[in-house]
């Protein structure tokens, strides 16, 4: 049986108490911007069939002290989708964290900006700091949010060992200061099958437990399974990542999928094979990566086949002759001259333990 709380401490919610109930309490949430002012937070939603007649439930801790709040549906339609009204406080609005949404069980319709989207088992959507959004509407709904500050993915982004693939690229690139414009987000869909739904319902489980029992080292061991969510979640065998920019240009949403396609398959893609994917000559897309990076398609790809290079000789310890099977690098003597006109070193001075600072 799932186990999550309401972990968003100090969030800015107004909490009143029930009298009849003292484990009932009222959340009431009034201002636009939403506020974490903890390293990260667990929250959930479910309604339908998971609650009576029609209800909405949310359930957590704050302050150490467990507590639900429910609200009727003033209404359903025939096929008993419940309708949040906006009584609720469930408005439009952004945060100053990252949030991801993950549907468990059910359907969730839920708005970005302008649009609305609906969300079903198995999907989900990583929302960035400025891009507004709420929920709409759920049927027969279990969905779990798990928020983390931007102080907690730059100390990530600082001690992992390991920060590649979309999401750590997505959480990373609106970080600086000159990114408060930007509104986009991570579309997550499952591959087919069950497997890593599964995956993630175990995580998120044991994250909760992790921070319910609060046994000794439990903050680091939540963080390491935050990082093992991202894995599977970047796993190209199980679920699928879509990144979506709301305020790009069309050539700004095209490289980020050209981008996307090459640096989650470094070696796999050639400016013809980029064509018949993305349907675009590939003398348009061509234009489009070098306006976006000053290299070409072929300059950009073996850019990022050589830090992918890099990275399995400095993090994983490989040996060069490995890293070149691996990267499917036939001529030796070619692939050391690129990669010291790359980084200015030789590829066994990059091996862990040797030179390190490239």
């Amino acid at each position: 049986m799932f186990i999550f709380p309401w972990y968003a401490l100090n969030d800015e919610i107004k909490i009143t108490s029930n009298k009849q109930k003292d484990e009932q309490l009222e959340l009431l949430r009034t201002d636009h911007m939403r506020y974490l002012k903890v390293p990260f937070a667990i929250n959930v939603m479910s309604g339908g069939q998971y609650k009576k007649k029609q209800n909405i439930s949310f359930g957590g801790i704050i302050d150490g002290k467990k507590f639900t709040t429910k609200q009727e549906s003033e209404g359903s339609n025939e096929d008993g989708n419940m309708v949040f009204p906006e009584k609720w406080g469930i408005k439009i609005h952004q945060h100053d964290y990252y949030e991801l949404m993950y549907v468990l069980e059910g359907a969730v319709e839920q708005q970005i900006e302008s649009s609305t989207y609906v969300y079903r088992k198995g999907e989900g959507c990583f929302i960035n700091r400025n891009t507004k959004h709420r929920e709409i509407s759920g049927k027969d709904f279990f969905v779990v949010y798990l928020c983390l500050s931007k102080e907690y993915i730059r100390e990530m982004a600082e001690t992992s060992r390991n920060t590649t693939g979309s999401i750590y690229r997505f959480l990373m690139s609106s970080m600086g200061q000159k990114t408060f414009y930007k509104k986009d987000y991570l579309y997550i869909s499952p591959k087919g099958g069950d497997k890593g739904i599964n995956q993630i319902y175990e995580l998120f489980e044991r994250m909760t437990r992790e921070l319910i029992e609060k046994s000794p080292g439990y903050m680091h061991m939540f963080c390491g399974l935050v990082e093992r969510l991202f894995g599977v979640f970047q796993n190209q065998e199980l679920y699928k990542i879509s990144y979506v920019a709301l305020n790009s240009s069309v050539e700004e949403q095209l490289f980020e999928k050209v981008k996307l396609l090459i640096e989650e398959n470094p070696g796999k893609y050639t400016r013809q094979s980029l064509a018949k994917e993305l349907n675009y000559s590939g003398d348009y897309l061509n234009r489009v990566v070098k306006k976006f990076t000053g290299l070409t398609i072929t300059r950009y790809c073996q850019r990022v086949l050589l830090k992918q290079a890099k990275f399995l000789l400095e993090e994983k310890g490989m040996s060069v002759s490995a890293v070149m099977e691996q990267m499917e690098f036939r001529n030796a003597s070619h692939f050391y001259e690129i990669f010291k006109g790359e980084f200015g070193v030789l590829p066994g001075e990059c091996r862990k333990g040797n030179h390190q600072n490239v």
